[in-house]
């Protein structure tokens, strides 16, 4: 094939995609408006968020033959329609809906629904596609749906539980300051030390005994029966500091008491829950290689680095450490005006991201105490008087860096051992599952004529791809003059 035959080929088809569908989706369903480049709207339907009404979208779509399709919004309410196309192989592209509601105010006015917003959606991809921006809105990568549901579900749930700690905290405060006091190891009259609140046995204890006057007549076996039943290390001698705590304590309001129960039992309830979904994480990232890579990492746990992963996506998504730095909040953009030059943190990222990155950077520095980012974040704090929160930061930052090459070398490893693989696979060395098959056939040694053999190959081959390279040169060389 000719170059010119080459260009006629991309302007035929050029030709044929010049025209968008633009799909506007809610919470119920969507609507799709067919924009032609001309500015003519041929069509305009709308369909359910229905196994049956997704089908007759895809039929559709499929009856315009080359067609653009773009989707306002990406991972939300799109996810069904989204999903049906990527089932189906067929290429959208996904425009965020900010950019859409500022096309809209340009072209169309300021007026919204739907169909504007679909009809939007479809120019603007058209008009991405004449300046030739429109490919980078193609999606490409998808997130693992079931780790990103666990992962942030044991966010929501962490935060959940933070809550309701502290409300157990008011409470305590409110119905005994010597108690409170006691839990949070700051009262003098007692040996507890630590945040005791924090054990299962003392919130199971203010669950089973809510009213803290009847703590006074509780003996040792009674305590331990209230707390679980369960002996463990230092139990007793905190029961004693307990019971001798008790003699101060004062009847405790029904209503106060019955917060503390239902707060002991939503806190006991949400770890149990939270136990099931790490759990289950333990159980999905079991042959995940790049969650296993990032565990490693001493101070990363399984929930960190699947909450990374499940965020990342896939590390090719990025170029480079500083793409993926931006991506999670960490990196800086620059901002001049005039003569003012000055760097800004980005506003938009992945706060998901961060969050991990963050609780990364934390364990990494409790966890490292030799490590040169354990020293730079002190450095950072004592000589530079930084903020601790602000310091690390600085070592999320570095172990953006750290990660993303760690990442990158594992996709760079996977894609040498498939080509690997293909290449035993042709040339009879690769071993099947089965060992009793007939192809499984352990190969002799190679000998030096076999050697010789192969380097006369690979010769010829070299040589081949020379006088190809020369005569593609010559051919560009015609068809310029």
């Amino acid at each position: 094939m000719g170059w010119s035959d080459f260009f006629c080929e991309e302007e035929v088809r050029e030709k044929r995609m010049r025209k968008a569908i633009g799909i506007d989706p809610d919470s119920k369903g969507y609507v799709c408006c067919l924009v032609e480049a001309d500015g003519n709207r041929r069509s305009r339907k709308g369909y359910v968020t229905t196994v049956k009404d997704l089908e007759s979208l895809l039929c559709w779509v499929k009856g315009e033959g080359e067609v653009i399709v773009a989707v306002e919004g990406s991972n939300g309410i799109s996810r069904p329609v989204e999903q049906a196309f990527l089932k189906e192989q067929m290429v959208f592209y996904s425009l965020a809906p900010n950019d859409v509601s500022k096309f809209r105010k340009v072209v169309l006015g300021r007026n919204k629904n739907n169909e504007k917003d679909a009809e939007t959606v479809a120019r603007y991809a058209l008009a991405l596609q004449s300046q030739g921006k429109l490919e980078k809105f193609r999606r490409v990568w998808f997130p693992d749906d079931s780790l990103r549901i666990l992962t942030r579900g044991y966010e929501r749930r962490s935060k959940e539980l933070t809550a309701e700690i502290n409300r157990m905290w008011k409470m305590l405060r409110y119905a005994s300051p010597d108690l409170y006091l006691a839990l949070s190891g700051t009262n003098p009259e007692v040996d507890i030390t630590g945040k005791v609140l924090q054990q299962q046995g003392i919130v199971k204890l203010l669950e089973q005994k809510p009213n803290l006057y009847e703590w006074r007549n509780l003996s040792l076996d009674e305590f331990k029966n209230a707390m679980g039943g369960k002996t463990y290390r230092g139990r007793e001698k905190l029961i004693a500091e307990l019971q001798k705590l008790s003699a101060s304590f004062r009847p405790t309001p029904p209503a106060v008491s019955l917060m503390i129960k239902n707060a002991a039992q939503t806190i006991l309830q949400m770890r149990q829950h939270l136990n099931e979904i790490k759990k289950m994480i333990g159980e999905l990232t079991r042959e995940n290689r790049a969650v296993k890579v990032l565990e490693q990492i001493r101070g990363i746990s399984v929930i960190t680095s699947s909450t990374l992963m499940a965020e990342i996506i896939d590390i090719r998504r990025f170029a480079n450490d500083d793409h993926l730095a931006s991506y999670a909040g960490l990196g800086r953009s620059e901002y001049a005006s005039g003569d003012r030059n000055r760097m800004i943190p980005n506003p938009q990222f992945n706060h998901r991201l961060k969050d991990g990155f963050i609780t990364a950077a934390k364990n990494f520095v409790q966890n490292n105490p030799d490590s040169h980012l354990t020293g730079y974040f002190r450095n950072l704090v004592k000589k530079r008087k930084m903020k601790p929160n602000e310091a690390y930061k600085r070592v999320a930052r570095a172990l953006v860096r750290v990660i993303f090459r760690r990442l990158k070398s594992l996709v760079e490893d996977s894609s040498e051992e498939q080509k690997r693989s293909e290449s035993d696979m042709a040339s009879g060395l690769y071993v099947r599952s089965d060992q009793g098959h007939e192809s499984n056939i352990s190969l002799s040694a190679p000998t030096e004529n076999d050697k010789a053999r192969e380097g006369k190959i690979k010769s010829d081959k070299s040589n081949g791809k020379r006088k190809k390279m020369a005569a593609v040169k010559k051919c560009e060389k015609k068809h310029l003059t």
